[in-house]
């Protein structure tokens, strides 16, 4: 080889390079390969040790010849030297056979040679064919019914408040806080009536906080529904699931010497099943043909069937177009498949007997109450008594009788003496006086007047010059706060009614305001909106007030006295934050507040408490028990965008603090305007 490099023949010298071919050639030579890596050995050849040497071979040419006789090499085991004779080989005796040799070890594996050139390609194998299209998916089940609200119950339960729990059907729409009603089906009579506290609808326990019972005992068997009317319409079932995979089509034959044919494409996916029909919603109206006579007590009819009516439900039975004519009371039997129906009727407005009748949940028009009795008439004067008649004189005393004279001897009869004076006449009594004539009662005015009166109005009190012209509104709306920057950080604006206190007398002085208003009732710190004083329109409060006055601190504006001026009691806020407003009522003036508008500034919740009074006739309704609470209506809108937010919603308190009224669902960081209506 070209890049061969020599082994010094004097030995490897102190210094000397030993390149890694030097070792490999050795190894092979060693190992019995032939090449150029031989080792020729001229001298003599010494081996130490105890190594075994295997294959160890002389190479012909250092081998002396004699004519191509055999040489026979020999071996001294003591001193390791190699001995070879070239004569003719005696013919010794046979010797017996050595034993055999141990087998020397395997030679290495030689090297691999190198891989052979690649076949050509065979031809690609026939597309297989398509695989079958997969079957259509089957339709999926049908929606269940929505807002599912009627349902029964076998559990036995003993009539009384508190909670109660019992096994209802799976899979129905009721949540927490909604009315129900438990009846009997034996009896409408035995009943409860909650709100209920927990629903599982993967099981049908349900829990109930009862507040109102009627009947008593054990039963098992029960009708439970709403007490109002029926929720929206039940979701859409869920789409059918998809058909199964068409199969694979089959592999394509092999070409020959080719690779393996391309699988078959997929089958295509079967059609989604339809959609599951829409769930119905509940229906509590109908209508009937039956003719009844309208009456308390046990009334049959017969109405759509199919509908949604329960055992104990109120309801309400009204001649089509003339609501004068109906009659309310309680399911007492309904069947969904005639559509018989049966009632206990125990309120009746109107008579006759009607054929054209409606049916639906709730109660009718409250009547019209009765007129206020008319006012006493003022008493008559008491005629004044007559005066005593005047006594007689006394008659005066006869004169006493003059003496008859002596007779005269026949001489001449005397003088007849002369009569006495008649007594004087005694002087007549003094008439008596006159009794005084009664007087006329005063007519007396306060407030508003409408309607007639006799008389010249003379004595009429409390009226302005030339009697009263102008009516004034009872409803006024007014800003009751405002917490700054322009209503941003919270405004509270109401609309009320109240008693027009009108024809008054008023004077003011700098910003001293003064009302004459006889035994106004109102107290200091309740709020009026006054009308034609030094303002036309004005909310403000009362700093002081006696019997027959109010004070009221104003601008020192406008005019400086009057007797047409009115005034109208109001509300105020009488205390506000982010979480809530309390709305105050004043001391008198039969209030109602109407609507509450209110604005939040920004929260860092989602919740707004109103709390209002606690007084039916001077509030906004008795809010002191549970079934007296008056929950507003509420719409509330974000100021951040103007979008309503339909997530907003009242909750009632059902153990305490009935007033207070909390709106929740509120979007927290966000400035809000919320409307209630009462």
């Amino acid at each position: 080889m070209s890049n061969t490099r020599a082994i010094s023949t004097e030995g490897i010298a102190s210094g000397s390079v030993i390149f890694p071919e030097h070792v490999l050639r050795s190894i092979d030579a060693l190992n019995g390969h032939t090449g150029p890596f031989d080792i020729v050995i001229s001298g003599s050849l010494t081996v130490l040790g105890d190594e075994t040497v295997a294959g160890l071979k002389l190479a012909t040419a250092s081998t002396l010849q004699n004519n191509n006789a055999p040489a026979l090499l020999s071996y001294n085991t003591a001193s390791g030297d190699v001995y070879f004779t070239t004569g003719s080989l005696g013919s010794g005796g046979v010797g017996t056979d050595g034993t055999s040799g141990t087998s020397g070890t395997s030679g290495a594996d030689g090297t691999n040679g190198t891989s052979g050139l690649s076949g050509t390609s065979g031809t690609s194998g026939i597309d297989g064919t398509s695989g079958t299209s997969g079957d259509s998916g089957t339709s999926g089940t049908s929606g269940a019914d929505g807002d599912l609200f009627t349902t029964t119950s076998s559990t036995a339960i003993v009539i009384g408040t508190g909670t109660q729990s019992l096994n209802v059907a799976a899979g129905l729409a009721y949540i927490n806080g909604q009315g129900i009603l438990i009846a009997s089906t034996s009896n409408s009579s035995n009943f409860m009536r909650g709100r209920v506290t927990g629903y599982n609808a993967g099981t049908g326990a349900m829990s109930v906080s009862i507040q109102e019972v009627g009947g008593s005992g054990t039963y098992s068997s029960w009708n439970i529904s709403l007490e109002s009317s029926p929720g929206t319409s039940g979701t859409s079932g869920t789409s059918g699931t998809d058909g199964t995979s068409g199969t694979n089509g089959t592999s394509g034959t092999n070409g020959t010497s080719g690779t393996d044919g391309s699988s078959g494409t997929s089958g295509t996916n079967g059609t989604s099943g339809t959609n599951g029909t829409s769930g119905t919603s509940g229906t509590y109206s109908g209508t009937s043909t039956t003719a009844l006579a309208i009456g308390t007590g046990t009334k049959s009819l017969t109405v759509e069937t199919g509908l949604s009516f329960a055992v104990g439900q109120s309801i309400l039975i009204q001649e089509n177009g003339n609501t004068a004519n109906y009659m309310i009371g309680r399911i007492t039997t309904y069947n969904s498949g005639t559509g018989g129906l049966e009632a206990n009727i125990t309120v009746i407005g109107g008579s006759g007997t009607i054929s054209d009748w409606t049916i639906e949940l709730g109660s009718g028009a409250g009547t019209s109450g009765t007129s206020g009795s008319s006012g006493t008439s003022g008493v008559d004067g008491t005629s004044g008594t007559d005066g005593t008649s005047g006594t007689n004189g006394t008659s005066g005393s006869s004169g006493t009788s003059g003496i008859n004279g002596t007779n005269g001897t026949s001489g001449t009869n005397g003088t007849s003496g002369t009569d006495g004076t008649s007594g004087t006449d005694g002087s007549s009594g003094t008439s008596g006086t006159d009794g005084t004539s009664g007087t006329s009662p005063e007519a007396q005015y306060s407030g508003s007047y409408s309607g007639s009166f006799e008389g010249d109005g003379s004595l009429l009190t409390g009226l302005p010059a030339g009697g009263v012209s102008t009516t004034y509104s009872p409803t006024v709306r007014y800003e009751a706060l405002n917490a700054g920057n322009s209503g941003a950080d919270g405004r509270v604006e109401i609309l009320s009614t109240g008693t027009v206190y009108g024809g008054l007398t008023w004077s003011r002085s700098s910003t001293t305001l003064t009302i004459t208003s006889e035994n106004h009732g109102l107290s200091t710190g309740d709020y009026i909106v006054i009308q034609n004083m030094h303002v036309a329109y004005l909310y403000v409060s009362i700093t002081a007030t006696d019997s027959n006055t109010l004070t009221c601190t104003v601008a020192a504006t406008g005019g400086t006295s009057g007797e047409a001026g009115a005034y109208v009691p109001a509300f105020d806020a009488t205390s506000y934050t982010q979480n809530g407003v309390t709305i105050g009522a004043p001391t008198t003036g039969n209030c109602q507040v109407n609507s509450i508008q209110i604005t939040t500034p920004t929260k860092t919740n989602s919740n707004f408490n109103l709390v209002m009074p606690t007084s039916i006739s001077n509030g906004a309704g008795g809010n002191n028990s549970l079934y007296y609470q008056v929950p507003p209506i509420i719409q509330v809108w974000a100021l951040n965008n103007g979008n309503q937010n339909t997530s907003a919603v009242i909750t009632l308190n059902t153990s305490n603090n009935f007033n207070q009224f909390e709106v929740g669902g509120l979007a927290s960081l966000v400035k809000s305007l919320i409307r209630l209506t009462f």
